[in-house]
């Protein structure tokens, strides 16, 4: 089963929940106001690679000091 993020349409709380593969909220209560409009939305996710030479990095995030990974700081 796949983790979703669903935001309330009420309160815009965000929560996650183990749902089958496709849900789209429906039936799902929100845990803070009891509203039922819970849609899915977008996660946030990180994926790791190996780089040249079998070292490990995330793909597609550099240091905290740029997003394009080629600053002077970046490893």
């Amino acid at each position: 089963m796949p983790l979703y993020e669903f935001k309330c349409g009420k309160c815009d709380t965000i929560t996650e929940r183990l749902c089958s593969l496709g849900s789209n909220g429906k039936g799902l209560k929100c845990p803070s106001c009891g509203g039922g409009k819970m849609r899915r939305i977008m996660s946030v996710f990180s994926a790791h690679t190996k780089g040249e030479g079998g070292s490990s990095r995330s793909a597609g995030s550099g240091c905290a000091g740029c997003s394009s990974g080629n600053c002077a700081t970046c490893h």
